[in-house]
């Protein structure tokens, strides 16, 4: 199971989806609300206006430092599309990037696997510190030193 947060940075246009802004992906192994409280609290600022679809996993937020408002979707199948379009999408480029990018996915590795997929799709926002960033990380990292076991040519 996956649990998945994205952020509405701002509303969008009459009509059209909201401008979604950083996502977070987790794997998880059940729903129970301590499991979903406990990404909420790893991956989303404190204060976040929380929206879900009515799951009783979610019920208790507040205390957490989570306003939450449940929207139920039953009996209407495109209200979720309609209510939570970039977790939808979201999930669809994930599914497509699985596919194509490690082609067979092992369980013990999901999470590093959805790791991988996050940075990159996070990264559609960082363009305009991307040099910085590159610098930062060259300076902070440890050299890999690789080394080469050649054999006694003797």
């Amino acid at each position: 199971m996956v649990a998945v947060a994205v952020e509405r940075r701002a509303p969008g246009q009459p009509g059209e989806k909201p401008i979604p802004g950083l996502a977070a992906l987790a794997v998880v192994p059940n729903a129970a609300a301590s499991r979903l409280h406990g990404f909420l609290q790893a991956e989303v600022q404190p204060g976040s206006q929380v929206i879900s679809h009515g799951w009783p996993g979610y019920q208790g937020l507040e205390p957490h430092g989570f306003p939450h408002t449940a929207t139920p979707l039953a009996g209407d199948p495109q209200a979720a599309h309609r209510l939570f379009p970039w977790v939808h999408i979201t999930l669809s480029h994930r599914k497509r990037f699985l596919l194509g990018t490690p082609h067979k996915v092992e369980l013990q590795h999901l999470q590093r696997y959805l790791a991988e997929f996050n940075y990159r799709l996070n990264r559609r926002t960082m363009q305009t510190n991307r040099f910085h960033r590159l610098v930062r990380a060259c300076l902070t990292t440890d050299t890999i030193i690789w080394l080469i076991a050649v054999p006694d040519q003797a």
